[in-house]
């Protein structure tokens, strides 16, 4: 048997393990998942079961993602594993997907804490977000119809998809946080609220926070300073300084102690 017919031959074996590897990573997850579901709320002596299990399975988690590429290549063999010429405009998608990453994930990174501070924030982050991922559908169809080379190398395929998708996700959520609170309307509104609980984050970076009940019972998380975090205290009643903004969520810009 020549090398090329026992590359051939080895090939489906390695592709197999491969996809064995993947769906007992999955498994291990999904049994994570059970106990996490099970004690999430606890808030006696069972409230630490659900922490080896979360560690393990984003263990496997980073694991998958480690080997992502392998396991797409897998279920998705690429026309070429490798290409001694690339063709220019192939190259402008690859080098354009890596460096929309990387820029999109710093302008989440400086706008990140706004969100904190956005009534329904998190509703905000997801809605803008699956914006972006329609535009990176849209553009990876444009693409394949017109030029499908684009996706015919195995890194290369990964990487644009990755940097599309991903890419579009983070940078549709920071430009419309930006958009919400820079172009929110001047007319301040002022509301009073009850603090339920605070809490610190961990880390080098503290964050101090404090979470309030709005109407329908909605619980929303704030992030303030140390100074403020010191100078309030759960169930205390607070003012809010309001400013409508443009996407239409509100957006805080003052917390104030009541005076009695």
């Amino acid at each position: 048997m020549n090398k090329k017919n026992q590359a051939n031959f080895v090939k489906p074996k390695q592709n197999s393990e491969m996809r064995k590897i993947f769906y007992r990573k999955l498994f291990y997850i999904g049994l994570c998942i059970i106990p996490i579901t099970l004690f999430a709320d606890n808030k006696g002596i069972f409230r630490l079961v659900p922490l080896p299990f979360f560690l393990f399975g984003m263990y496997q988690l980073m694991q998958i993602v480690a080997l992502s590429q392998i396991i797409i290549d897998d279920f998705f063999p690429p026309k070429n594993s490798f290409e001694k010429i690339t063709k220019p405009f192939d190259k402008f998608v690859y080098y354009f997907s890596s460096t929309l990453f990387f820029i999109s994930l710093l302008c989440l990174i400086f706008e990140i804490t706004n969100f904190d501070n956005t009534i329904n924030g998190t509703r905000l982050f997801w809605t803008a977000g699956f914006v972006g991922i329609l535009i990176a559908i849209l553009l990876t169809a444009v693409l394949k119809i017109k030029f499908p080379s684009v996706y015919y190398e195995s890194k290369r395929r990964y990487v644009v998809h990755f940097g599309l998708f991903v890419g579009f996700f983070l940078l549709s959520a920071a430009v419309a946080g930006f958009v919400n609170h820079h172009y929110a309307d001047s007319d301040k509104i002022y509301k009073r609220f009850t603090i339920i609980s605070k809490g610190i984050s961990g880390g080098r970076s503290k964050e101090y926070y404090i979470h309030l009940i709005f109407e329908n019972n909605n619980e929303e998380r704030f992030s303030i300073g140390k100074n403020k975090y010191n100078n309030f205290e759960e169930d205390e009643e607070i003012e809010l300084c309001l400013l409508k903004g443009r996407l239409g969520f509100d957006y805080v810009t003052e917390f104030n102690k009541i005076s009695k």
